[in-house]
């Protein structure tokens, strides 16, 4: 390229750069490493730079307070709620902590506080043996309870968030890693497992859970996870003040695409339904 053209290309070029805007977006640790990759390959063909840290929830909803931040997406326990008078809020995804037993075992779901008396030390109930749960010809066979949780999972601190009223998790639960808890309930009829993710092993069975005795138990399918069904959840939110949303709708319509859907998905987290980001891409003028 001879001097005169790159001369006249050069106002161009500090034209676009300076045209390009940076959206700062803090996102909980528990999942800023699944959104980055599909928020910087979008904008990486479009006039906006995406600048990514993953922290903790509460210091991001602080630096978007203070407005050292444009975007926030934060982990919110059940019982917990976003100052919405200052914010703009919208469901993003979840986590959650299923509960497996054996396909043989005749059990097809459980409450909360049965959870608590098979795992739990201290609480309401106490169980030891299939028949404490009214399961008929299985009175004398003792429960076996696992946790197998993955290690970069938060699932087990999430079930003994959802679960536990008064106590800890019981000295007879075995703590197995998780690659190899499916193994040991598909050879086990008897044992119960936590696990982090769904079952690949069409052995197993993912047992529907209720909050309590008097209540529909429901599985967890992304449709009664979001709507609260079923009760063993984290919520993800997206948070911003309602000023900046027009200068946050491409990164806010990304959010909520098929990209990073599939994403939260692969890596083992729960999106929303389908027709639910469908309907809030319509609600806020972002559908693509």
């Amino acid at each position: 390229m001879n001097f005169s053209l790159r001369f006249l290309l050069f106002p161009i070029i500090l034209m676009n750069s300076l045209q390009a805007q940076e959206i700062r977006l803090a996102a909980s640790d528990l999942l800023a490493d699944f959104i980055e990759p599909p928020l910087q390959e979008y904008s990486a063909d479009r006039e906006i730079e995406i600048d990514i840290d993953g922290i903790g929830s509460l210091p991001a909803l602080d630096q978007l307070k203070a407005n050292e931040i444009d975007l926030a997406v934060i982990a919110v326990p059940e019982g917990e709620e976003i100052p919405r008078q200052e914010f703009s809020v919208y469901p993003f995804g979840y986590d959650v902590a299923v509960v497996v037993v054996n396909e043989n075992n005749p059990i097809n779901e459980i409450s909360l506080s049965q959870l608590g008396g098979i795992f739990g030390n201290e609480e309401e109930f106490n169980y030891n043996t299939w028949g404490d749960l009214g399961l008929s010809g299985w009175g004398s066979r003792n429960i076996k309870p696992y946790s197998g949780t993955a290690e970069d999972s938060i699932a087990l601190e999430l079930f003994k968030f959802s679960v536990f009223k008064r106590g800890s998790m019981r000295s007879g639960v075995a703590m197995v890693n998780a690659s190899e808890v499916q193994s040991l309930l598909n050879t086990d009829a008897a044992s119960i497992g936590i696990l982090s993710r769904m079952p690949t092993s069409q052995n197993l069975k993912v047992l529907m859970v209720s909050p309590d005795e008097t209540s529909p138990a429901f599985g967890p399918s992304s449709e009664n996870v979001h709507f609260g069904d079923y009760p063993i959840r984290l919520s993800f939110y997206i948070v911003y003040k309602e000023r900046d949303q027009e200068r946050l709708k491409p990164v806010i319509g990304e959010l909520l695409g098929d990209e990073v859907a599939a994403e939260l998905e692969n890596n083992h987290l729960v999106p929303l339904p389908d027709t639910v980001r469908r309907k809030l891409l319509v609600d806020l003028n972002l559908d693509r």
